[in-house]
């Protein structure tokens, strides 16, 4: 008796093109997250991933294709600059219990997450997440709880709001991270 031959399924995994800060910024992110923590929201004493705005997400082969994912946007940040970004929001999204800094509008953010877009779709992978990151309807956000009741949602941002400062810092990089992942697949600075 013969076996049958074994059919290994490729490994794809979900990755995420974010605008990530300097350290700073970072820094100043994770000191808010510590306000909502203080607030009774159980969150992991270290998060998954660096703050970051997600800009698009490609749903790729783990090996060769995220390696040909990270080389397509190492074009990107060649003809991107390091720009200031303002967060000075204090938003949520209560469909998903999610509660996020965010930034006005921006023309610089909004140029880097166009081309991250058209760069994914021109090598030939449609978005991950659907419409969300259609750049029409985008919504910039920086992440700081999920999952989150509406009742005790509105309670957090309203905490987190009474004492917001906004916080003025840069993006300086484009990161890959991988949804389920921890830290970056890769980093890759601007300009």
């Amino acid at each position: 008796m013969s076996a049958l031959p074994v059919r290994v399924r490729p490994c794809r995994v979900t990755a995420v093109v974010c605008a990530a800060f300097d350290e700073p910024t970072d820094t100043a992110v994770l000191a808010v997250r510590e306000v909502v923590h203080a607030a009774g929201v159980e969150l992991p004493p270290q998060p998954r991933h660096r703050p970051h705005v997600s800009l698009a997400a490609a749903r790729v082969e783990a090996g060769s294709e995220l390696e040909r994912l990270v080389d397509v946007m190492s074009d990107v940040t060649g003809v991107h600059e390091p720009f200031e970004l303002v967060l000075d929001e204090v938003g949520s999204f209560e469909r998903g219990g999610v509660l996020w800094l965010g930034p006005p509008a921006s023309s610089q953010l909004a140029a880097l997450q166009q081309a991250v877009t058209s760069a994914l779709v021109e090598a030939g992978w449609p978005a991950a997440f659907g419409q969300r990151s259609d750049p029409a309807v985008w919504i910039p956000h920086c992440t700081l709880a999920t999952r989150l009741s509406r009742p005790r949602l509105r309670a957090v941002q309203a905490h987190v709001r009474a004492g917001y400062r906004p916080i003025r810092g840069s993006v300086d990089a484009l990161a890959t991270i991988l949804v389920g992942g921890n830290g970056d697949t890769a980093h890759l600075r601007l300009g």
